[in-house]
């Protein structure tokens, strides 16, 4: 955040226009306290010795006093908090606090709001706050959040959390608000209505993001129109926002967009349903784009629609291998994913490959598509050949009636088939040796081709592997033999617990536990604990601990630290709140040490993978039993900086190193183990709403592995681990794969790998293996359940268990309170579909519920119906409209069905048919 100007010696101003974007608050530094139009409706100015003018310390604060013109404090833990005392004011949507606030630290600050002082916490709750970041420079900013609090109806009381590391001061808050914006009926505007009705954040001077443009004060239905429209031409890259707040809701939503920097008028068709806030009445709308000197940026016009707007416009989103390494005189294909980014169909579009004369293209150089919907990207194939070893450049055109043509062009290195003979497996890894022991993520999420197949759309993603079966003993030779070739030492995988149920437990057990060659590869657990409240107990630790005891602990090959099995915990804050305190979840550490070392090991080394951001947190956290700390990623901070959602990898060389320093001074006490990120774009999973650490390359990756070899000298560390191997989904992965091959895993050994002559990079086809790939779940709308333990792809969560198919029924039993069921091989066009009908029986009275996703939108709970079902053990017949929801249209292609809504419920399906 930069400094703009002086407040007359007392606030300096930070970020002009900054966005805590993700976390949902829209932040203004102010060069001026407020507006000469707006009206302070309430103020606390901390200008009298002693006098806390009301706030009083809710917990986790140190040192508090007022003196020289502010609040002091110091947080002693994760969560500081102070209240505001009582009072009332009418709330509305064109209110905003204010704080002038200096911290030593660079963090995260709350803001909490409250209409009531009935519940848990006294009225406050997740959905009644905003986030924001603060400087740790020592110096006043003036912070603004836009609460949009209207729908709580008035507002009594507001509770301020504050940085949670280092000290800070607070010279005032206030409560103030804008006059209200004039009424519109309008959900189209021009450049000119834009200019005459639009208003910008205008008081500010500058800012390293576009100022937001606000509209007037709208009433448009959110159901009905679930697109809005921007038509626009940039020559800046980066990224656009839309925001949106509505009449019903607490705070308000964006979504980002990526930004077409060649000087040409393109349509952003944007799908806000997806979003928690397009609901009921919108009542505004805000639109940030690049504004700067250098920014050549017009936007046509604005439109709030029912459905997708603007002509035609053909996209490339991938031209590239399928396979990811191309051998000279062995055929290899070559795919082009395309997309419609307009409103209107691409009718008769073609694509044609065009090779130099070493390339040879088997079969036709021309791919026809007969449609092509914004709604769904489609791809087309070749095969081709090179007898020529080296890079060879091939280009695609791709021509619709009515719309632009469109190229691109890549370039394919062929190389030598290696020189290894033909084998009946998995040729013995060569494991080549580093002076440092390099761990990485593992995410052990697809033992299914339903769980491969939202990554289909994303064929630059495709392991080389194929969508293979994660289970599959020779599959994890595969992994094991690159991982080792590379550098990398050992594997943190994720592991799944929840009060004595497990999951995800398919590739440990089934394909590592059963492969050749695990003796080269260590594992350790990463409990990912990110369980339902109240879930962890002394009874559970216990069982849990004694699980890992008699399992795993005396493999050899678990990885330890100190000559200790090593346990990473994802929240050791879950831990705490469950059992009611840190010294309660100390006691859960030492029983885990106590039976560790009865059953003769010397002990256990816990690793913590959050609530390290403070000292104080950091203390605790070795009060509680642990002594290392890390993290799954380290975007966080240029995330931060970026104020996007669309920020580019690059950015991390930039500020990784800065997050490390950082991160080890707030881990005092615990060893911290510097994490290397391997990108973040979970499109997906969660749709065009979606974080992006757009630009990621091998090239990049190596760099900031360099980076991370150069910390870890400098600081005597022999641990560096590195971001997820196979988050396919989130957008975190370095296991080979099509558009990269092995490069990022090249990359990673030249950075921490010993020279010397490397393993050749073998692959399954070299030696007559393979393909390994799940076969293609079949498109149905129909699940009848008539063979016999076949699940027919249909998969449980935790909350489920017992799930078979006898009888002719899809049988179960409910263990928690939001079971779920996974429904495979979906992809219609919702408007050919307007009803599910089912017959099915429980033992108890529930609310059956289906929902769904799109290939614009994630599942949601707007994008859900239910219908009560009768408990009486007797099979019923049941019928859902799904024409009655407006969320239902486009692509479907995600559904979750929740059978029922408690635990302890027995369930049988006897058959589900969409009709």
């Amino acid at each position: 955040m930069r400094q703009l100007m002086a407040y007359r010696g007392v606030c300096s101003v930070g970020l002009a226009v900054g966005l805590a974007i993700g976390l949902g608050a829209m932040l203004l530094a102010s060069t001026a306290l407020a507006q000469s139009d707006d009206i302070t409706l309430l103020e606390w100015r901390f200008d009298k010795a002693d006098d806390f003018r009301g706030w009083t310390i809710g917990g986790l604060i140190a040192d508090s006093m007022v003196r020289d013109g502010a609040l002091h404090g110091r947080a002693t833990g994760s969560d500081p908090i102070l209240f505001s005392p009582l009072f009332e004011v009418a709330a509305r949507p064109t209110q905003y606090v204010e704080f002038c606030v200096k911290g030593t630290a660079p963090s995260v600050a709350e803001l909490y709001w409250t209409e009531t002082l009935e519940g848990r916490y006294g009225g406050f709750g997740p959905a009644k706050h905003r986030q924001f970041h603060m400087q740790g420079d020592g110096l006043y900013h003036v912070y603004r959040v836009w609460p949009f609090w209207h729908a709580a109806q008035k507002i009594i009381r507001l509770r301020f959390d504050p940085p949670n590391a280092g000290e800070f001061d607070i010279q005032w808050i206030r409560i103030a608000e804008q006059p209200a914006p004039a009424r519109s009926s309008a959900k189209t505007w021009t450049q000119r209505e834009i200019q005459d009705q639009w208003s910008a954040a205008d008081d500010v001077e500058e800012s390293p993001q576009a100022p937001i443009l606000l509209s007037p004060q709208l009433a448009i239905r959110a159901a009905d129109h679930p697109f809005v429209c921007v038509r626009m031409v940039t020559s800046s890259a980066g990224s656009g926002r839309l925001f949106c707040a509505s009449s019903q809701h607490f705070g308000w939503d964006s979504i980002a967009f990526t930004l077409r920097p060649d000087g040409r008028m393109h349509s952003y068709n944007l799908t806000l349903d997806g979003l928690p806030a397009w609901q009921d009445d919108i009542i505004v709308l805000g639109l940030q784009v690049p504004s700067g000197p250098d920014d050549r940026t017009q936007v046509e016009s604005v439109e709030v629609a029912a459905e997708p707007r603007g002509p035609a416009e053909l996209e490339i989103s991938y031209f590239g291998p399928v396979d990811g390494i191309q051998r000279a005189g062995r055929p290899t294909r070559v795919s082009c994913t395309l997309r419609n980014l307009g409103g209107e169909l691409a009718r008769q579009v073609t694509a044609t490959l065009a090779v130099p004369a070493d390339v040879k293209v088997l079969g036709d150089t021309v791919q026809r598509i007969d449609q092509l919907s914004l709604y769904l990207p489609k791809s087309v194939e070749w095969e081709v050949n090179s007898e020529a070893l080296g890079k060879q450049d091939l280009t695609v055109t791709v021509a619709a009636a009515g719309a632009d043509t469109i190229s691109g062009q890549i370039a394919l290195d062929f190389t030598q088939v290696p020189d290894v003979p033909p084998s009946s497996y998995v040729p013995e890894p060569q494991p080549v040796r580093s002076k440092y022991e390099i761990g990485a993520f593992y995410f052990p999420g697809f033992p299914t081709m339903s769980q491969w197949k939202p990554i289909l759309n994303y064929p630059n993603r495709k392991p080389l592997l194929g969508w293979y079966d994660e289970a599959n003993p020779e599959c994890a030779d595969w992994q094991i033999k690159w991982a080792v070739e590379h550098g990398i030492s050992f594997y943190m995988v994720d592991w799944y617990w929840c009060e004595g149920r497990r999951h995800l437990e398919h590739w440990l057990h089934d394909a590592y536990g059963k492969a050749r060659y695990k003796k080269y590869l260590k594992w350790c657990i990463m409990w990912a604990n990110h369980n339902p409240p109240d879930t962890h107990s002394v009874e559970d630790w216990r069982a849990v601990t004694q699980y890992w005891i008699d399992n795993y602990f005396h493999m050899p090959e678990y990885y330890r630290i100190d000559n200790r099995p090593a346990v990473f915990i994802w929240a050791p804050g879950n831990v705490r709140h469950d059992l009611g305190g840190s010294s309660e979840a100390a006691r859960l550490y030492a029983m885990s040490q106590e039976m560790a070392r009865a059953a003769g090991l010397p002990g256990i080394y816990f690793v913590a993978m959050g609530g390290h951001d403070s000292p104080e947190g950091s203390r605790q956290l070795v009060q509680e039993g642990f002594e290392a700390a890390t993290t799954y990623h380290s975007f966080q901070l240029a995330w931060r900086r970026a104020q996007s959602d669309r920020f580019p990898f690059a950015s991390l060389l930039d500020t990784c190193p800065e997050l490390w320093r950082e991160a080890e001074k707030s881990a005092a006490g615990l060893n911290y183990l510097p994490i290397v990120d391997t990108g973040w774009d979970s499109r997906p999973w969660h749709g065009e709403s979606s974080l992006v650490a757009y630009g990621r390359t091998p090239e990049l990756l190596g760099k900031l592995c360099r980076l991370a070899r150069q910390y870890a000298d400098e600081r005597g560390k022999k641990i560096i681990l590195l971001g997820p191997v196979n988050e396919w989904g989130e957008g975190s992965y370095i296991e080979p794969y099509a558009e990269y091959g092995f490069q990022d895993l090249d990359q990673i050994r030249a950075a921490f790998c010993e020279p010397g002559e490397w393993p050749p990079n073998v692959i399954p086809v070299d030696v007559g293996l393979g393909p390994y790939d799940l076969p293609l779940v079949k498109t149905k709308t129909a699940w009848e359940f008539e063979d016999a333990g076949d699940l027919d792809g249909w998969s449980p969560n935790t909350h489920i268990a017992d799930l078979v198919v006898q009888d002719g029924q899809l049988q179960g039993r409910s263990t928690g309170s939001d079971p779920i069921l996974h429904v495979p091989g979906v992809e219609l066009e919702a408007s050919s579909v307007q009803r599910l009908s089912f017959r099915m029986r429980c033992d108890r009275d529930q609310r059956f519920q289906i929902f769904w996703g799109t290939t614009f939108s994630a599942i949601t709970e707007e994008a859900s119906l239910s219908i009560a079902v009768k408990g009486d053990g007797e099979f019923h017949e049941y019928e859902v409209d799904l024409s009655q929801s407006q969320r239902w249209r486009g692509i479907v292609n995600m559904l979750r069905i929740d059978p029922v809504g408690e635990p302890d419920v027995t369930f049988a399906l006897d058959y589900v048919r969409l009709q």
